[in-house]
């Protein structure tokens, strides 16, 4: 396999939101035969403040999430897999960055808009945090909403790639991630390039017209001097080029071609022929349907 990930670590809240990212990590450490270390992070210092008697209001705590944690349920797909489950005091998004640090783990699946509660914390937040300062990737899941139609029983974590890319250095590595992910999952991988037509100062329409031609012909180039040689054999089915806001524009193109993953860079470099990868992950994270892997840098 390509990819290698010997150790999946999950943080959860044990809100519904959390469970999502718990189970498609689960199917993916299975699918790798991976070892999990699910987490959840006990912050009892935002209760001090109040007048709380703190050392025994941190040791309740401790004691409630080690016990919800045991409790906890994983897939079972998981049920061959070895499963570590911490407790950790702290900040939480600093203390999953420090465990995965410290545990050399090579993925970390995380959920967003969790419900916050005593002895849990706000996964939205902590999300957030944990992509901009985490080591090694980051998936991001979203709660299904409404009743998900499965037409077929999924065999793989991931059936159809999206990797959109402004060409930086960043936007290479993710390629590699989400080259690797394709072919260890026989699934199908599109290529994206948004042209940001609001870069384009000139008003004149006939001048628009031959700056965004050039453009997309620039991004096709580019794609195609990136992508592996087998790749390139069904290149007019797999890359395209948008133009608009990138962010809106690449969740847009997932969705519309049921895409279960879009995989990115973040910190990629600015300019007209370029995407700020950076804010632009931030805003796929927030508005994606499908879960996001954020590769670092």
């Amino acid at each position: 396999m390509k990819s290698k990930f010997n150790r999946v670590l999950i943080p959860t809240d044990f809100s519904d939101t959390a469970q999502t990212a718990v189970n498609l990590g689960a199917e993916i450490a299975a699918y790798y035969k991976s070892t999990i270390d699910l987490v959840n992070a006990v912050d009892a210092t935002v209760y001090a403040y109040a007048g709380y008697p703190f050392a025994s209001l941190s040791k309740e705590l401790l004691t409630s999430a080690e016990d919800a944690l045991r409790r906890a349920k994983l897939p079972a797909s998981a049920g061959a897999l070895k499963v570590n489950r911490f407790v950790l005091s702290g900040n939480p998004a600093t203390e999953v960055v420090e465990h995965a640090k410290r545990h050399s783990a090579d993925l970390i699946v995380v959920g967003t808009h969790g419900r916050g509660a005593i002895g849990r914390f706000l996964l939205g937040s902590v999300a957030d945090r944990v992509l901009q300062n985490a080591a090694c990737p980051v998936i991001v899941t979203k709660k299904p909403k409404g009743k998900i139609k499965h037409p077929k029983k999924k065999s793989k974590p991931f059936s159809r790639i999206l990797f959109p890319t402004d060409f930086s250095k960043t936007a290479g590595k993710a390629l590699a991630r989400a080259v690797a992910l394709t072919e260890d999952m026989d699934a199908e991988l599109f290529v994206l390039h948004v042209v940001d037509d609001s870069l384009i100062t000139t008003h004149v329409e006939d001048e628009r017209t031959i700056i965004l031609k050039e453009l997309r012909r620039h991004a096709l180039d580019e794609m195609k001097k990136q992508l592996p040689a087998e790749l390139l054999q069904n290149f007019e089915t797999i890359g395209a080029v948008k133009r608009g806001e990138p962010g809106k524009q690449i969740c847009a193109f997932a969705e519309a071609n049921h895409c279960d993953l879009i995989v990115m860079g973040s910190h990629g470099r600015t300019g007209i022929e370029r995407a700020l990868m950076g804010s632009v992950a931030d805003k796929v994270v927030r508005r994606a349907k499908c879960s996001v892997l954020i590769e670092r840098k």
